[in-house]
């Protein structure tokens, strides 16, 4: 099995050493592991991302870790880019000094709100939540436009702290199914989301099995920022995944794909 959202310490809000999170992969008995820790560039976001000088530390220690436990378990690394088309290019321009597996895309922020924080949690209750959704699935969409990305991780992430309204908002947003599959985007199923307050995963078995039916490949990431969370609730969301219909994961070498059976 494979993981394919790994955190570090370097991101400001995770915990333990690279190495730390390898063993306990191994100790999980996975084949697999890919660091995909946050780059976003924002200068009021440092808590949620490394530095520009942070990367090569970051990325030599990824492939020193490969070559240690090579015999045991392959070790990735990439980026989870946050979306910000203002910083975009200058994003790409750092990210092309290094050859990284896979670069996977997020949406954390709907203008200077960052969604995901249960700092800012309360906001939800101030605002109108079917147009929260909708403008959530518009910076989807416009994310879509760029081919800098292989992986869109959790795509319903909007539903994290559980309001009816944005559990479901991807449900009649075709125009979404469609314009993965156009752009060929590889979809995380990320099983953080059973610790948070929606407890479910994201995507949802309803939008999973849409996913599957539109011939949309997925991959599987703890989103781990703990050594202990790597590979978590993989057992039942694997059954999800075949229940949705899916036989295989994708795996990622050099920006390119390999199929995992699942």
């Amino acid at each position: 099995m494979i993981d394919y959202h790994v955190h570090t310490a370097l991101c400001g809000h995770a915990e333990g050493s690279m190495e730390a999170y390898v063993c306990s992969a191994i100790r999980n008995g996975l084949q697999e592991i890919c660091f995909l820790d946050h780059f976003t560039r924002r200068p009021y976001d440092r808590k949620n991302s490394m530095t520009d000088a942070e990367l090569p530390f970051y990325y030599n220690e990824a492939r020193r870790l490969q070559e240690k436990y090579h015999s045991q378990i392959k070790v990735k690394v990439g980026l989870e880019i946050d979306f910000n088309p203002e910083l975009l290019s200058v994003i790409e321009d750092i990210v092309g000094s290094f050859s990284f597996d896979c670069i996977g895309a997020s949406v954390h922020f709907i203008g200077d709100w960052n969604i995901v924080s249960y700092r800012q949690a309360d906001r939800y209750g101030e605002e109108d939540l079917i147009k929260l959704g909708q403008l959530y699935a518009e910076s989807l969409l416009d994310m879509m436009q760029y081919d800098f990305f292989d992986i869109l991780c959790h795509i319903d992430v909007i539903k994290k702290f559980g309001q009816t309204p944005l559990r479901s908002f991807m449900s009649d947003k075709t125009e979404l199914f469609a314009e993965i599959k156009k752009r060929g985007y590889v979809v995380e199923v990320n099983t953080s989301g059973y610790d948070h307050p929606v407890r479910e995963p994201y995507p949802s078995f309803n939008i999973l099995a849409r996913l599957c039916e539109a011939g949309i490949p997925v991959t599987i990431g703890s989103d781990a920022h703990r050594p202990e969370d790597v590979g978590r609730h993989f057992a039942k969301t694997i059954r999800m995944i075949r229940s949705a219909g899916y036989k295989y994961l994708l795996s990622f070498d050099k920006r390119t794909r390999d199929m995992i059976l699942v």
